[in-house]
């Protein structure tokens, strides 16, 4: 009897169950574990049925899922390695799936972007280790050439992909629309399930035309010659306009869905044109404790939403012109306002659709935030204003450093009417739309612990301006900044983040330390927020490597400097 139980029980169906309890987890340690179990389940079935496709695919897509689970850059490419083997395997006995293709060339994708990523440090903890799957193709390749071949591998994967969906779609077009006047009238209950099926497979195919334009866009940013990242980049774009094709043909999706879209598109047309750059209200809000007020409705429909796929293709049209921004900007040295203004009218009308939409709002904050640094008259590589441009500011002001959650109006930076918006003014407007941007999508996701992070930063990179407004201002910004970097912490510290690398912890803390320093009266704080980055796992190594290589965008060398001489000091 107990021999027959455990035959019943086999390693594949148990792997399925555990994998369906982690999706209902989502996140977090319980989630993790029954991955990690379904995994072992199906590595348990492949040793037992080594040709079986479905369970090669499902054993490399949970393994692809818990690379979403751990931090070390090592780790994750193990996973990668291991995911990326199992897909590959899947292909030799069923070439022509389509989720397998998909799965590979995202798995391949995300190897490519770990690989560039990694810096000297993380390279000397590996070692000697080798990629598997990069044996027999360019194991002696440099990071940027491997991942250029990762790319092209997968961009020719998603090509094969959607030449499949595309076959597949037409062909259930042509059962559900019949061209024929011979249509039959349909039960409604098969109508609507014939209906869904479309909507679920262009959603599909969406995908993976979004995923293509991804992997081309990362491939445009990587190569050298502008030729070829130009060639790509007009590649990416012109995937996402069949993409955007496929989300307005309307045989693809409900009645009801097109009325609700169409009644949408004229919101979005109009949001297109909005800039917001001039006309912005210049009130600096208060730093106060985040908290949601939105509760969101769960969907019951089954049927794909066209809606979340229009909102999806215009992030990607966002993404790859702001990729093209920031190639032009290393190729060049200039800054192309129109590619930003075209970015963030993509992001507007995403927003038109759902204004809720943090990936959106996060995305406009950091373009925006992009847009006005390299607007910026000042730089933020020179020294910090001095006192006596800050007394000359600061006359009948009766703002405070060091205040906790400073609430006060800042004074205009809008030009008089008839006068042309100087460059100081157009940056104070975009940096103060960046802000409302992250502050919007805080409403949304209050424990966010990135938000909170980059709320810090951009109010420390505003306090860092020189025009008059920024500097009379600068007391306020400089609180506000602190305040976030605090909060920001606080969410690391008691548990309610997810998803926060060690990395990002020590980054906070070391950003917030900046922030004291710059505030008279809080060297007592900022020392214990460095003791705290200690204790956490900071060196002073890690001061001398930044150093040696490059402090980033928010910190700056000159402090650094300083943390090292305190460190070494012993504080």
């Amino acid at each position: 009897m107990g021999n027959w139980c455990v035959s019943f029980h086999t390693p594949y169906p148990e792997g399925v169950l555990l994998e369906e309890k982690g999706e209902r987890y989502g996140t977090g340690d319980k989630a993790r574990r029954f991955y990690e179990k379904a995994g072992n389940m199906y590595h348990r079935a492949c040793n037992l049925n080594p040709k079986d496709s479905d369970c090669l695919y499902n054993f490399g897509r949970v393994l692809y899922i818990l690379v979403d689970f751990t931090q070390s850059p090592r780790q994750k490419l193990s996973l990668l390695d291991a995911s990326i083997e199992r897909f590959r395997s899947a292909l030799t006995y069923d070439p022509d799936n389509t989720d397998t293709l998909f799965n590979l060339g995202q798995a391949l994708t995300t190897h490519a972007e770990i690989i560039q990523d990694r810096d000297e440090a993380e390279e000397k903890e590996d070692g000697d280790h080798k990629h598997k799957h990069d044996s027999s193709n360019h194991i002696h390749s440099s990071p940027e050439e491997s991942a250029a071949l990762e790319l092209q591998e997968a961009i020719s994967l998603f090509e094969t992909c959607y030449s499949i969906q595309q076959h597949e779609l037409y062909e259930a077009v042509q059962v559900a629309h019949p061209k024929d006047g011979n249509k039959e009238e349909k039960p409604e209950d098969l109508a609507e399930q014939e209906q869904q099926e479309l909507s679920a497979s262009a959603g599909v195919l969406i995908d993976t035309l979004i995923s293509a334009s991804q992997a081309l866009t990362s491939l445009a940013f990587l190569v050298e010659t502008v030729e070829r990242s130009q060639a790509y980049y007009k590649q990416a774009t012109q995937r996402l306009d069949v993409a955007l094709g496929v989300a307005n043909d309307k045989l693809l999706w409900p009645a009801a869905q097109e009325e609700s879209s169409s009644s949408s598109k004229g919101k979005g047309k109009e949001a297109a044109a909005e800039l917001i750059v001039e006309g912005e209200s210049d009130d600096v809000l208060p730093a106060i404790k985040p908290v949601s007020v939105f509760r969101e409705a769960e969907s019951q429909s089954k049927t794909v939403s066209q809606k979340e796929k229009i909102c999806d293709i215009h992030l990607q049209y966002s993404n790859v012109l702001s990729s093209q921004t920031d190639r032009n900007y290393q190729d060049t040295g200039k800054t192309m306002e129109e590619l930003y203004k075209k970015s963030l009218q993509h992001l507007n009308v995403v927003l038109s659709y759902q204004p809720r939409h943090v990936e959106a709002l996060c995305d406009k904050g950091d373009l925006l935030g992009a847009w006005a640094q390299g607007l910026a008259v000042f730089d933020q590589g020179t020294a910090v204003p001095t006192e006596s441009d800050m007394e000359k500011w600061e006359t009948g002001s009766n703002i405070t450093l060091g205040t906790s959650d400073v609430v006060a109006a800042e004074p205009t930076a809008s030009p008089a009417e008839g006068e042309k918006t100087s460059r100081s003014t157009k940056t104070w407007q975009l940096f103060a739309s960046a802000t409302r941007a992250f502050l919007s999508a805080l409403e949304v996701e209050p424990q966010n612990t990135s938000i909170l992070e980059k709320l810090g930063d951009i109010h420390w990179s505003r306090s860092l301006l020189s025009s008059p407004v920024a500097l009379k201002n600068r007391p306020m910004l400089l609180n506000n900044a602190s305040v976030y970097y605090r909060y920001a912490w606080e969410s690391c510290r008691d548990g309610s983040a997810e998803n926060v690398d060690e990395d990002q912890k020590l980054d906070i803390l070391l950003s917030w330390a900046q922030v004291l320093k710059a505030i008279p009266g809080k060297d007592e704080e900022m020392k214990r927020v460095l003791k705290q980055w200690l204790r956490c796992g900071g060196t002073k190594q890690v001061l001398k490597d930044m150093l040696d290589g490059d402090t980033g965008d928010i910190l700056q060398e000159e402090f650094v400097e300083y943390a090292l001489q305190l460190v070494r000091k012993g504080l």
